[in-house]
């Protein structure tokens, strides 16, 4: 039997994980007792993530589930690397965040995420999107950027988390926090930097999985750090002084990974035909 709208229906699981995504971002801006347990520098780095998820992912989540299901290749995988970036962020929201009135909303928004992009990623013609890509998409350099991306990642928790251990204490950013752990560490190591890796390998060896990956990941990077403008000025008008160069740090590597993404997509036709299934 053929289903010619394969994984179509994940697609749809935009729209109502969009308003559970306003929902959670606009209880954390405007509710007070929403972040009342944190300290004030995990509840400041979280007003700004409400916010840059409220500015920047809920229209660019939106926008691309459309754009995908009137056939756009891009767009699928623009909106695959949103849906990552979902889980990614929500499962800090859902694990690390004292227990608070928008609980029921993390559990929302990280469940469908996940969902829509495993969904997603059973259903998509890997080869055929493999197919699309020119002679002079930036490869090479894509997959540089991305194992570098994975080894700075890994060399900075490192190089907070191995002195802490050695002195039988715990990093600074976990006193800061005042969480139980570094919540961040974890998602990056265990999470982040392997995917940058495996990326960056299946892109330099040309595997069809890598086209995929690529953009996906590129997408990610783009996100978050993007992201990390709006939790720079949120620091910053708290009176941190980190604020200013997270905010700087953020825009530099969301630029960067953007052109990118644009350079790839930009040699994909117009157009994903679903792969059909027997």
């Amino acid at each position: 039997m053929n289903n010619p709208e394969p994984g179509r229906w994940a697609l749809w699981l935009s729209f109502p994980l969009a308003v559970i995504l306003a929902v959670a971002c606009f209880g954390g801006l405007s509710l007070p007792s929403t972040y009342a347990a944190e300290t004030r520098r995990q509840a400041a780095l979280s007003i700004g993530n409400d916010a840059g998820n409220l500015a920047v992912i809920v229209p660019v989540l939106v926008i691309a589930a459309i754009l995908a299901l009137r056939g756009s290749a891009a767009a699928r995988l623009v909106w695959m690397g949103t849906l990552a970036y979902l889980v990614y962020d929500f499962l800090g929201y859902a694990l690390a965040i004292h227990f608070n009135s928008m609980f029921l909303a993390y559990c929302g928004v990280l469940g469908l995420s996940f969902y829509a992009l495993a969904g997603s990623f059973i259903s998509l013609p890997s080869a055929e999107i493999a197919l699309r890509y020119g002679p002079r998409t930036p490869v090479k350099t894509t997959a540089i950027v991305l194992l570098l991306m994975g080894l700075v990642t890994v060399l900075h928790w490192l190089l907070e988390i191995i002195p802490a251990l050695l002195a039988g204490g715990v990093p600074q950013a976990v006193r800061d926090s005042g969480l139980l752990t570094e919540g961040v560490a974890v998602l990056d190591l265990a999470f982040g930097a392997p995917a940058f890796m495996i990326a960056a390998i299946l892109l330099l060896r040309r595997k069809p999985l890598g086209f995929v990956l690529g953009p996906v990941v590129l997408t990610f990077l783009t996100l978050s750090s993007l992201v990390l403008a709006p939790m720079g000025i949120a620091m910053a008008r708290r009176g941190f002084e980190a604020g200013h160069p997270l905010c700087a740090i953020g825009l530099g590597i969301a630029t960067g990974s953007a052109v990118l993404l644009a350079l790839s997509l930009r040699r994909t036709k117009a157009t994903l035909q679903p792969a059909s299934t027997c």
